[in-house]
């Protein structure tokens, strides 16, 4: 009896950490700031790794007892859990991002947007989006992404109307350059993904100079 109450015990505990952490993953599920990733992260991990520990207990138990109510157990808080794991953003179920297979050149202004947003724009969407009504501007803005480290952008670009020439592939959905972080929770953006750039114009010089004269 005293092994049977441990038993129903420690199944409820599973059941209970583990739907809160169901619980938890669905509230912070539209959020993409820094923290909320990590902990999506975390929360995944966690589910997965309870759910492997309790598959593998509950086989190991079967295999001693060919105990039928031990499956029907186990089932009952193995699926509900895998089904639901992919539904919820974490490194292990994100969707590839595939690249278009168009390479472009596209002019790009950076906006000094007060948030972690999407912060580089066309000519063209800087004219037709000038107002910025409804966030139209904003939503047309680009993420811009460097193929590889050695093509980063160093700390004298990236001023507000610094305008850059990028050759690159824009990805084909919506969202956010890889090793992206921010304590914020911006929108998804365009994603363009550059494998060469050209400086058309930088404000370095007339920022520092502002400094200069503000000290």
């Amino acid at each position: 009896m005293k092994n049977l109450k441990i038993k129903i015990l420690g199944y409820g505990l599973y059941l209970l950490i583990n739907i809160s952490l169901l619980i938890l993953l669905f509230v912070i599920r539209d959020q993409f700031n820094w923290i909320a990733g990590k902990l999506r992260e975390l929360f995944t991990y966690l589910l997965i790794g309870l759910t492997i520990i309790f598959s593998i207990i509950a086989i190991t138990k079967y295999l001693k007892s060919r105990n039928r109510k031990t499956v029907f157990f186990g089932l009952i808080g193995i699926i509900p859990c895998l089904l639901a794991i992919p539904f919820f953003e974490a490194p292990v179920f994100i969707e590839k991002n595939n690249l278009n297979e168009k390479v472009q050149t596209i002019e790009l202004t950076y906006i000094a947007w007060a948030c972690d947003c999407a912060n580089w724009a066309t000519k063209e969407d800087l004219k037709k989006h000038s107002e910025n009504i409804g966030d139209s501007l904003a939503y047309q803005s680009i993420f811009i992404e460097p193929s590889d480290e050695s093509i980063k952008l160093p700390d004298t670009l990236g001023y507000s109307n610094d305008i850059i020439k990028f050759t690159g592939q824009f990805y084909k959905n919506r969202g956010f350059p890889k090793d992206y972080q921010s304590f914020e929770n911006p929108d998804k953006g365009r994603i363009f993904r550059y494998t060469d750039y050209e400086v058309v114009k930088s404000n370095y010089g007339d920022y520092q100079k502002s400094l200069n004269e503000s000290d």
